[in-house]
């Protein structure tokens, strides 16, 4: 899968401790079990003048009815999703999750 920059529209869906997560709404898929996968760009970004200090882009795969996630490469697909992670103490990924689905 080849990207372009004007293809990608970057949606902030989480902002917390300095930590970003935002979703490329152009990406957005759901399968035929209502599985999200969508483009995600994580940022880290400096407390003293909020630049941006580290970034990745990685595809991630959501199950928005039991609010679980798995990360994949860039050029991945859902059906390599082996396991299910539950957000259980990472409010960044909780509010990622939420607000991802409602796309």
């Amino acid at each position: 899968m080849m990207l372009f920059a004007d293809e990608i529209n970057w949606v902030e869906v989480a902002n917390i401790n300095n930590q970003i997560q935002s979703i490329d709404v152009n990406s957005i898929k759901y399968n035929n079990e209502g599985f999200l996968s969508v483009l995600m760009k994580y940022s880290e970004t400096n407390p003293a003048d909020q630049e941006i200090e580290n970034s990745n882009t990685y595809l991630m795969a959501i199950d928005c009815e039991n609010r679980l996630f798995s990360k994949l490469p860039v050029n991945g697909e859902l059906k390599q999703v082996k396991k299910w992670i539950k957000p259980i103490d990472d409010k960044l990924m909780k509010t990622t999750i939420i607000n991802s689905c409602f796309y």
